[in-house]
């Protein structure tokens, strides 16, 4: 009995590790981008993906263990997966307080990662829309509004730098 729960501890363990590692990603991709630091931010963000494509094939090994368990302790279910606490109740005590305390954790570790990543889309947004601001002062600076100097002639066209015109 305890085989699909052992595996399904084992695999929430990992995920656990891979959500605490994830955190820490994207609080050092916020650092990056405070520090515009691009090489680091670019690492950073590979090790994201690498990390999301690790957490999805755990999640597969996990919904596993979670079927295994659910027909193990419950036969004729057919409906939906146990969850965690159901799981927890009908196992023994070693097992129970290590279901319910990992669930305790991963769901406060992904409440955390999720903030970071809403801080994260937010910073990104206002950098987007600061090199947009950029970009517009840069399209309409080679462009001549047409007015006439004190000596009656047509003002020439200006020449702007790339730097007078984030200045």
């Amino acid at each position: 009995m305890a085989n699909h729960v052992q595996q399904l501890i084992e695999t929430l363990q990992q995920e656990l590790q891979y959500q605490q590692e994830l955190s820490t990603v994207l609080d050092n991709k916020l650092d990056a981008m405070r520090h515009y630091d691009l090489s680091r931010l670019e690492a950073l963000t590979q090790n994201e993906h690498r990390l999301v494509d690790e957490i999805r094939q755990n999640e597969l090994r996990r919904t596993d263990a979670v079927r295994g368990a659910t027909r193990q302790f419950w036969p004729r279910r057919r409906q939906r997966p146990a969850t965690c606490k159901e799981l927890a109740q009908v196992s023994s005590e070693p097992e129970k307080s290590k279901l319910l305390t990992l669930a305790a954790m991963l769901a406060e570790v992904a409440e955390k990662v999720q903030r970071r990543n809403r801080i994260g889309t937010i910073a990104s947004q206002k950098i987007m829309a600061h090199f947009d601001h950029i970009f517009q002062i840069i399209a309409q600076s080679g462009r001549d509004i047409g007015l006439y100097s004190r000596g009656g002639k047509r003002s020439l066209l200006e020449q702007n730098r790339l730097v007078d015109a984030l200045a």
